[in-house]
């Protein structure tokens, strides 16, 4: 029996009128799909909104013909190439060749991502392509557990597909909730976790730290999304000494307390200690999910914003966890390795800045900043800080790799980037211009600052900086044309050009910045690659 709170498309056995009768969500996101395909995607399509709405989308399709050998002749415009192949009607030795080839062909089409699935139960595949904004995956997985359920080939005369309907619908549920959300929207930032009942079965403070049943299987699913780049973090009404105490002697845990980013650990309300947690990570509410067991909490918290799963039994909130949208990564960065540490060392920063002069500060750190222009290699970091990033974002451009690399190869285009390392940890890329030229004038078309970087004493020094080296590359005069659009969660962004002009900023709009002429790098290491 599913809980009230918890959504049917998190259901273990999914049920086709159960997913229709879910509301419509009104405030959705009009998305259009090209499909490509070699079988059926409409039994699919007919309940993929269910899932996409949850992440608030709603998509239209449009469809090839059906067609093995791929001759994309789609002429309309959409946010996303969908490429759906049965890989059981190709008698090539070479699928992966063919896959490449023709993925190849139609990313010179479209500048729109491409998603590609394959059934390939009987030719398992190399998934890695190397193509700008494509991926591809496999329902294998999917259809090896469901064994013999998998398939209705009575049917596949009339549906198109040889997928049976509960393979159909684990199949929607897998790109409606993890692939479409991950390739078109930003990726959530934090998962908050309550302790008792949750992490593990019992009381801490009641059943002792002996007495504990760790919920394993969920704690090794948080643990793999810190290891993806996410943060976690404890909100949990309990004494801090208990659990430090607990995490330092259940060796069993997969979890230790060093794996979290953030604790508020008090008998605090929640929603506050959870409004203190995203203050601490420099994040949005709105960018994390809370874990919790009890319903009460779970709807007191949601008023701030923050996304919930009920932990009603270990088995459903490891479903909810791997499913949930906006936590799959198609790709890791270097950068996702370094982030709980970094924003583990702030705190340290913090104190520094508070003791000493700002020169005094970068030499105590050792600060070092990497400037490079039009770096090919950082283009997957460059496209996932342009997407992600909300607090320090000046135009909400979102370009994608291919629309990066666009930038970069463009001579009257460039991107620059700075990369950040100090004694305390290596931040990766923190900080993303790209502008052209405009006649004999710099201008800006996109900026944007890693939340882990703000509030480093660097903003006034590493930001002009790039101004004058994308001047520099490009040949422009000394000064740029700085283009602004007020966004819910940009404040820090305009806070910071308004100490740039003596003009009133609009909801939206440019003014010209003069680039100094000097730029004070004292305590500062500094390389252009």
């Amino acid at each position: 029996m599913i809980s009230p709170m918890i959504s049917p498309i998190f259901a273990k056995e999914l049920k086709r009128l159960e997913l229709l009768s879910i509301a419509k969500n009104r405030s959705a996101k009009k998305i259009t799909i090209g499909v490509h395909r070699n079988h059926s995607f409409e039994t699919i399509a007919s309940v993929l909104n269910a899932f996409l709405n949850f992440s608030e989308l709603e998509a239209e399709f449009i469809y090839s013909a059906y067609d093995d050998s791929l001759n994309f002749s789609m002429t309309q415009e959409r946010d996303l190439d969908l490429i759906y192949l049965d890989l059981a009607k190709y008698k090539t030795n070479d699928i992966k060749g063919f896959i490449r080839e023709r993925a190849a062909a139609l990313r010179s089409l479209t500048k729109s991502p491409i998603l590609i699935v394959v059934l390939d139960d009987q030719n398992p595949i190399d998934l890695t392509l190397d193509l700008n904004d494509c991926f591809l995956f496999s329902i294998a997985p999917i259809l090896r557990d469901l064994d013999k359920a998998a398939y209705d080939l009575a049917k596949e005369p009339y549906s198109g597909t040889r997928l049976s309907n509960k393979a159909v619908l684990q199949v929607a549920r897998y790109i409606g909730l993890k692939l479409i959300p991950a390739l078109l929207l930003a990726p959530l930032k934090a998962i908050v976790c309550d302790l008792d009942n949750t992490l593990y079965q019992g009381v801490l403070g009641e059943d002792g730290i002996d007495n504990l049943t760790p919920n394993l299987a969920l704690q090794k699913e948080i643990k793999r999304l810190k290891e993806n780049g996410f943060f976690i973090a404890i909100a949990s009404k309990n004494e801090e000494s208990d659990v430090k105490l607990m995490f330092e002697k259940r060796m069993d845990f997969a979890l230790k307390f060093d794996d979290f980013a953030a604790a508020q650990i008090n008998w605090n309300n929640k929603r506050e200690n959870i409004v203190k947690i995203a203050k601490t990570l420099n994040i949005g509410v709105d960018s994390m999910v809370f874990i919790d067991d009890n319903p009460a909490e779970i709807q007191n918290v949601e008023g701030v914003g923050i996304k919930t799963i009920l932990a009603v039994d270990e088995e459903i909130a490891l479903r909810q966890l791997k499913f949930y949208p906006r936590l799959t990564k198609l790709k890791i960065s270097k950068e996702d390795s370094l982030r709980t540490k970094d924003a583990q060392a702030n705190e340290e920063r913090a104190k520094l800045a508070k003791t000493y002069s700002q020169k005094e500060y970068f030499e105590k750190l050792g600060v070092k900043l990497l400037f490079s222009v039009n770096n090919r290699a950082q283009i997957a970091r460059v496209s996932e800080l342009f997407g992600k990033t909300n607090q320090f974002i000046l135009n909400y451009k979102r370009y994608n790799e291919s629309q990066t690399l666009e930038f970069m190869t463009s001579p009257d285009r460039s991107v620059i980037t700075i990369a950040m390392s100090d004694n305390l940890s290596e931040s990766g890329i923190i900080a993303i211009l790209a502008a052209h030229r405009n006649q004999e004038t710099l201008e800006l078309d996109e900026m944007t600052v890693s939340c882990r970087a703000l509030g480093r004493n660097i903003e006034n020094i590493a930001l002009p900086f790039m101004f004058s080296l994308a001047a520099k590359t490009l040949k422009t005069k000394n000064e740029i044309i700085i283009n602004y659009k007020k966004g819910e969660r940009n404040a820090p962004a305009l806070a910071y050009l308004a100490t740039l002009t003596d003009r009133a900023l609009c909801s939206e709009g440019s003014f010209i910045y003069k680039i100094p002429d000097f730029i004070n790098t004292e305590g500062l290491e500094i390389s252009v690659k």
